[in-house]
């Protein structure tokens, strides 16, 4: 009987491995081909589009870099996640700080609003908010995307954080209380301590969505020279005729993103079990 059950035991565990095995090839292997295509011209990728480049052109990175101007696109979205990162945390964290410790009469109101708005999709505030945007010349700026980008996520973030800060024992409150601390003091030294690392992974997946995001942004800027790293690769696509340096730009663009996850993997992955030892 357990000869039976180890053997059965270690076949489940070889099951488990070649799937994470194919999976991770899944992953991998996209990501592999991407970087080899960056390296070829256009003649060599449509004779095939599988074969290793003849010849490593580094050149395309540049050309994809300089000519291209992805170092501006890049600089664009750049300024853009650092300040709807910056917004969006300022919003959350105190928004979520008054529905959590704060006792109020339009308390429960509130957090039902914010319930309500997560099953909006975001697509159908774009029309109202750019006719809101232009009624006051806000269109074509990365302000206006900067706003809108840390406050579409906001809905979620609040009702995530809110039953964090819920949980956190009231006696660390009230303990500072009595030492003299003020609102402000409560609010930034012992709250958001025990919360940080759920709002990091809130401001971790805003930066994500703000990155990548295309809809909104190709709705609300027209100037070239204000386009964030998503609508700067499509127009690469569709005015260069080299499929080499669009390629190359698109490995230019996923490092950032890949740096973000290499740094932070272990952050991201902890802040869905964030208010661990704080309940009570």
């Amino acid at each position: 009987m357990n000869e039976t059950y180890r053997f059965s035991g270690s076949y489940f565990k070889w099951i488990v491995r070649l799937f994470l095995l194919i999976c991770l090839v899944l992953v991998v292997f996209p990501i592999l081909w991407l970087v080899m295509s960056s390296f070829k011209n256009q003649m060599e990728f449509l004779a095939d589009p599988m074969a290793t480049p003849s010849v490593w052109r580094f050149a395309n990175y540049v050309t994809a870099w300089k000519e291209m101007h992805l170092s501006v696109y890049l600089l664009n979205s750049l300024f853009l996640v650092v300040a709807t990162a910056a917004l969006h945390f300022l919003m959350v964290s105190t928004t979520s700080y008054i529905l959590a410790k704060i006792p109020f009469k339009l308390n429960k109101g509130l957090e039902l609003y914010y319930f309500f708005a997560m099953m909006i999709p975001a697509v159908l505030m774009l029309t109202p908010l750019y006719f809101l945007f232009d009624s006051v010349g806000f269109t074509d700026s990365l302000g206006a995307l900067v706003l809108i980008y840390a406050s579409v996520s906001l809905p979620t973030s609040i009702f995530l954080v809110t039953g964090f800060m819920r949980n956190i024992n009231n006696a660390f409150t009230e303990a500072a209380f009595i030492d003299g601390a003020n609102e402000f003091q409560i609010f930034w030294s012992v709250i958001l301590p025990l919360v940080k690392p759920v709002l990091f992974f809130s401001v971790i997946g805003n930066i994500m969505g703000t990155w990548n995001e295309y809809t909104t942004a190709l709705t609300f800027i027209s100037t070239p020279e204000k386009y964030p790293v998503s609508i700067g690769l499509h127009f690469m696509e569709t005015s260069v005729g080299d499929k080499g340096v669009v390629f190359a730009g698109l490995v230019i663009a996923l490092v950032p993103v890949l740096v973000i996850y290499g740094l932070f993997q272990k952050q991201i992955q902890n802040g869905v079990s964030a208010d661990e030892g704080v309940k009570g």
